[in-house]
């Protein structure tokens, strides 16, 4: 079943495993000029899973150069490093940073799920890491870089989380995972947005979304399911139209 069929809650169930800058991706997608509604990636991803040593390239949406690249088998995209500050830069170990009495470890990076040019998305202990690659590191110790910018923690908690997959111990929780609730309320906001790029009435998306049943008989305008389908389809809209940037933040957007 197409995952454009906004109709169908069974359609979207795999995005419930997406973190915010996976959701961020699905708003981001709904400019794209691939489909008359938008909607290409829902279409392009039905041709199949990628093998998770695919390298694969596409062109940014909606004429947007935040992504770099996607991947239908772990539904989450490459993000450049310049728009998500949990890309972590890789590159060698600088000559003379390391003391020659200190123990050299040159662990790999390798395999990757997906990679589009120097962007990579590699699983570590069960957790996805967004790398930027400025020089392969080959078979010298990889180097992160950090810069002393306002979101400095954000990239040294994503750099630790790293070290800790690549050296055998657990990364611990992701810090952009979303509350169940709120992925819930972003599902919900993408199907009424996917509803109204299909010129489909608010009453229409409402009885679809909460069900038959819980349509009022009279006073639909003035109704609080009314409202609810209102504001979900105004944040779908939001988000596509640019909000998807606050989700790249989550939760750090007061760092900024």
């Amino acid at each position: 079943m197409p995952r454009a069929e906004w109709r169908s809650q069974a359609a979207y169930d795999d995005l419930r495993s997406l973190d915010a800058p996976g959701f961020a991706w699905q708003f981001l997608n709904e400019t794209s000029p691939s489909s008359a509604t938008g909607r290409g990636w829902r279409e392009r991803a039905n041709t199949g899973p990628l093998p998770l040593s695919s390298s694969i390239t596409s062109p940014s949406a909606g004429g947007c150069d935040f992504r770099a690249g996607e991947t239908s088998e772990v539904l989450q995209p490459l993000w450049t490093a310049a728009s998500l500050p949990s890309v972590i830069p890789i590159s060698p170990l600088p000559l003379g940073l390391a003391g020659s009495d200190r123990k050299r470890n040159a662990v790999s990076l390798d395999p990757a799920l997906a990679e589009d040019g120097p962007a990579r998305l590699i699983r570590r202990r069960g957790a996805l890491f967004r790398l930027h690659i400025l020089e392969e590191p080959g078979k010298e110790t990889p180097c992160v870089l950090l810069p002393l910018d306002q979101l400095f923690e954000v990239r040294a908690m994503a750099a630790i989380r790293l070290w800790s997959g690549l050296t055998g111990r657990s990364p611990g929780r992701n810090p952009a995972e979303l509350p169940a609730a709120r992925r819930e309320r972003l599902i919900l906001a993408l199907r009424a947005l996917d509803g109204r790029l299909e010129k489909a009435s608010y009453r229409d998306i409402a009885e679809t979304l909460f069900g038959s049943s819980r349509m009022p008989d009279g006073g639909w305008k003035t109704h609080d399911i009314r409202d609810r389908t209102v504001r979900l389809a105004r944040l779908g809209i939001s988000l596509m139209q640019g909000g998807y940037r606050h989700l790249l933040l989550y939760p750090y957007r007061g760092r900024t």
